[in-house]
């Protein structure tokens, strides 16, 4: 192998923009290092192969922390509680006249707007750019992403990063797969800077690629079984049926869209698809979708794979002919902390796609992903970062809908991994960002949850607003249960669920049989475009950031689950019990009465006397 180069695929694509130079007449004291991430040992089958050669190079991402902490999340809650008192300026010709309104709902921002609210202070990027400088890289080397927040300092000396960030880069080995990266085993940044960087990647992570059905069951496949005749089958036409959409037709194609995301090596095949409508939803003709490639993922639908053809096909079959984008997305995560249940790296490279997102102007309004890891896996710092992206989806109108996880409270010993052996159940991120919409799972003719429907608490976000009612109400029921191994103030999740088992999906022209909430995932974003068609087709905005509504006034539009549990850790999990719940959250949707909960932002004008 060569290292002369080692360029690290960065979190993002960036804006070929250098940083204005500035002089900063009193710096700080750089050589006053505070630790970000350390580890006591090198994390476990991974071995040091030694230093990499005399001039190798690496490519920094730098997170900064926004100039205005809590305005992205102020503006989400404004834009997406149908409730929410905030007032809004609207202009209504003609004439050309000011009108003070009531409601700021629906009201969401442009790609400018919300790079404007969550960029970093001036200040900070001075800040960075001196202590860049005084370690001798030059304003060429680095480049902004869009709105400034993040930073892409390229072609590092190994010997200037380990002083940059008080480490020591070395190359690693893992035992099993004999895959070579460039990581230390701990970072630090300057005391002065804490205050303005969120993370820098790739530092402490030590990674190799599975989708949430694939890491649920240890190796790629295994969810996946040939279909016998005598197996019970989940289909389009029984999904609508059990989930009231039957006769909904959409009548907003030209302005409505949905989108799916394939990581590791995940593409859609196109004649499974067609083969799969006309058996599944014959009034489908010719569907068809746009792809759309992020970091050379090498896309080809004669490769297909399970976890793109079960997406596709089900939200092709509950939504037709509402457009579809797949967005094919190479690479793995930036940042990693493995554990005993996920030793390597199979997170997903959640950066790379989203800056894509960021940088559009236009995006689907609804997006669906089946992907997610043990939130212990990402550095807190990291998912932080990460989660605030998918906030500036939501303040730009999109429901961002991800499936909860295969492994019930947790999997394998659920042990803590920071080396004190705790044991404790094991959330999943993305599943657990306070600014996506988490899918669980249910089964059966009368549905009860699905005993792997991952759900629980955060350890690293905080519980929002709009659930607060729901989770105590559930804490009511609980009691004393589980008392120790779960965050008791902070985000729980899922939000809602859908059917996860016997999902007919087409493989290589075979009938295939597959579980998890990677199918459920893909089932309510169906649903969830549906009822955006119905908005666009009305003149109204679309639902964006579903929660505050569904918490709300959508709660009573959905079917509770009370019996089931989602066991692990050694236990028997959470139960389901009337009301949210986390294993099936609020419930499984239906259609018809949701759209009888639908918002209607009816702005009325503030008197002036």
């Amino acid at each position: 192998m060569h290292y002369h180069r080692l360029s690290v695929l960065c979190a993002l694509a960036v804006i070929a923009r250098p940083i204005d130079s500035v002089a900063t007449p009193f710096p700080p004291n750089w050589n006053h290092m505070h630790t970000k991430h350390r580890w006591n040992t090198i994390p476990g089958k991974w071995e040091s192969i030694g230093r990499p050669p005399v001039g190798s190079t690496i490519d920094l991402c730098i997170a900064l922390k926004p100039h205005r902490e809590h305005a992205l999340t102020d503006t989400i809650y404004e834009v997406s509680n149908p409730k929410h008192p905030k007032h809004a300026l609207f202009f209504i010709p003609p004439p050309t006249q000011v009108t003070l309104l009531r409601s700021r709902y629906g009201a969401y921002l442009s790609k400018d707007q919300v790079a404007k609210l969550v960029a970093p202070h001036p200040y900070t990027l001075k800040l960075i750019e001196t202590w860049l400088r005084h370690h001798g890289v030059s304003p060429s080397n680095v480049s902004t992403s869009h709105g400034g927040n993040w930073l892409t300092v390229t072609g590092v000396p190994v010997s200037t990063a380990n002083e940059l960030l008080g480490a020591s880069y070395q190359l690693y080995r893992y035992a099993e797969t004999n895959e070579t990266i460039l990581r230390t085993v701990g970072y630090a940044l300057p005391t002065a800077l804490h205050a303005h960087v969120q993370t820098v990647a790739p530092t402490t992570y030590f990674g190799s690629p599975l989708t949430s059905q694939e890491r649920a069951h240890g190796h790629r496949g295994r969810a996946v079984a040939a279909l016998s005749t005598r197996d019970v089958r989940v289909t389009p036409a029984a999904l609508r049926s059990r989930y009231n959409s039957v006769t909904y037709q959409p009548a907003a194609t030209e302005q409505n869209r949905i989108g799916i995301t394939g990581f590791h090596g995940q593409y859609v095949g196109d004649k499974d698809l067609k083969r799969f409508m006309r058996r599944f939803r014959s009034d489908a003709n010719d569907p068809t979708f746009l792809v759309i490639d992020i970091n050379n993922s090498g896309y080809d639908p004669k490769k297909p794979g399970f976890e793109a053809n079960l997406d596709m096909q089900y939200t092709q079959g509950i939504a037709w002919p509402t457009p579809h984008v797949f967005y094919s997305i190479g690479g793995q995560a930036e940042e990693f902390i493995p554990d005993s249940f996920t030793p390597v790296n199979t997170n997903e490279p959640f950066l790379g796609w989203l800056d894509t997102m960021i940088r559009s102007e236009d995006i689907p309004q609804t997006i669906s992903t089946s992907y997610g890891g043990n939130e212990q896996t990402f550095p807190p710092d990291y998912a932080k970062s990460v989660c605030q992206l998918f906030g500036q989806l939501g303040a730009r109108g999109i429901s961002v809908i991800f499936a909860s996880g295969d492994s019930g409270v947790g999997g394998a010993d659920c042990k803590k991994n920071d080396g004190s052996g705790v044991v404790e159940f094991q959330p999943i991120f993305p599943a657990t960002c306070p600014w996506v919409t988490s899918v669980g799972g249910t089964t059966g003719r009368i549905e009860v949850a699905a005993p792997f429907s991952s759900g629980g608490f955060s350890n690293v976000f905080k519980r929002p607003d709009y659930q607060t009612d729901a989770v105590l109400g559930f804490f009511q029921q609980l009691g004393n249960q589980h008392s120790g191994l779960y965050n008791a103030s902070s985000r729980g999740f899922p939000d809602v669920s859908a059917q996860a088992t016997r999902f007919v999906v087409i493989l290589n022209n075979k009938d295939m049989l597959i579980h998890g909430t990677s199918c459920s995932a893909p089932v309510v974003a169906g649903i969830i475009s549906l009822l955006n068609d119905y908005q666009l087709s009305q003149n109204r905005p679309v639902l964006g950031f579903l929660n505050p509504w569904l918490y709300g006034i959508a709660s009573q539009g959905f079917n509770d689950i009370t019996h089931g549990s989602n066991p692990g850790c050694g236990t028997g999990g959470f139960s389901a019990v009337p009301g949210w719940d986390p294993v099936t959250g609020i419930g499984t949707p239906d259609f018809q009465r949701l759209l009888e909960r639908l918002p209607i932002p009816i702005p009325t004008p503030i008197p002036t006397n």
